[in-house]
């Protein structure tokens, strides 16, 4: 493999088999330094980054599927509790199971930060081709 075939973090890429191999433009846009091309995320870190921003999206935040979403930021300025947690729990899984098919096994692990007012949202899931577990962790912040 060349030096420009590495995912972004510098990680091989995960081959399962030749004609499955996923792939995602990082969000960071960042450049090889010799080619000047975006290096994209594949395998492992594509389905990361997938998972992690359709559950940052909102309704109608895309405007040609207005479906796709869960508006869990919504939960951020509610009452910093048990039942916020587990609705913000139920509605993670729910966005996932509907619209992520390459992922399964989703369990969602939920921290509520009172003093801070934001909440650290972990997600475990197994991707389906590769049989390989991972997680995602990001912070649900109030911006003022």
């Amino acid at each position: 493999m060349l030096r420009s075939d590495y995912n972004v973090d510098q990680t091989k890429p995960l081959n399962v088999s030749s004609n499955v191999l996923f792939s995602d433009v990082p969000l960071e846009f960042i450049t090889h330094p010799n080619t000047r091309d975006i290096r994209p995320l594949t395998d492992i870190n594509a389905v990361r980054q997938a998972v992690k921003i359709l559950v940052l999206s909102n309704y109608t935040d895309r405007p040609f599927h207005p479906e796709l979403g869960g508006n869990v930021t919504r939960y951020l300025f509610e009452n910093a509790n048990k039942f916020t947690a587990v609705a913000l729990r139920d509605e993670i899984l729910r966005v996932i199971q509907r619209n992520e098919p390459r992922v399964t096994n989703e369990k969602v692990e939920i921290q509520l930060d009172e003093d801070r007012n934001r909440i650290l949202v972990t997600l475990l899931f197994t991707i389906k081709l590769s049989n390989i577990n991972t997680e995602v962790s990001f912070y649900l912040d109030r911006i003022r």
